[in-house]
């Protein structure tokens, strides 16, 4: 009788092994997925925050950049070229507006350029922080109110609907937003490596 008792306990264990197993590799597959599935998603995130936001303004602040700097080197040179040229020369000097003209076309490009071209990449990397807002990391997301500032202030600068010494006692120059500039590359990086170690 205690033999046919324990065969019996036997059977019984033996019949629950398998499904306990079954469900317990079925819990542990669930676990998994569910795991991979919200690891996916993160990635996916990370993956549109470079994509959608990060990369697209950083982009439009390199070409900000570029163009600044290429600007400054063509007017330095073309400073000292004229300072060079205008000590050649007797005070005052016939055809100063003639020889002047390159000159001045150089600051007209500039004036465009700024217009034409800075002010509207400018006008981009807000609208894309605007429409990707929720992309940015909290620390980006602070320099927000910033850029819509200097945006704003530089879009009726243009419009000549602010004098310039009300400009100046705002300080409306680029410098209050390298700050903004160097987060925008370090979030970048950071981004960059989570997914690298993915």
């Amino acid at each position: 009788m205690g033999d046919s008792n324990g065969m019996y306990f036997l059977h019984f264990i033996n019949e629950l092994i398998a499904p306990i197993c079954t469900l317990l590799a079925g819990y542990i597959g669930v676990r998994y997925g569910l795991k991979q599935i919200i690891e996916q998603k993160r990635v996916d995130f990370v993956e549109r925050q470079l994509r959608e936001f990060y990369s697209p303004i950083i982009g439009f602040r390199k070409e900000i950049q570029a163009k600044s700097a290429l600007r400054l080197r063509i007017s330095n040179a073309a400073n000292e070229a004229w300072q060079e040229f205008c000590a050649t020369k007797s005070h005052p000097f016939e055809d100063h507006d003639k020889e002047f003209e390159p000159y001045r076309k150089t600051i007209e490009y500039d004036n465009a350029q700024l217009e034409n071209e800075l002010m509207p990449l400018y006008e981009k990397m807000l609208k894309t922080f605007s429409e990707n807002y929720w992309l940015a990391d909290p620390e980006t997301a602070k320099w927000y109110p910033k850029l819509c500032d200097f945006v704003e202030l530089w879009r009726r600068w243009l419009l000549r609907n602010i004098p310039s010494d009300v400009i100046k006692k705002i300080d409306a120059s680029e410098n209050q937003l390298l700050p903004f500039y160097d987060e925008l590359e370090n979030r970048l990086a950071i981004l960059k490596k989570a997914l690298k170690g993915k």
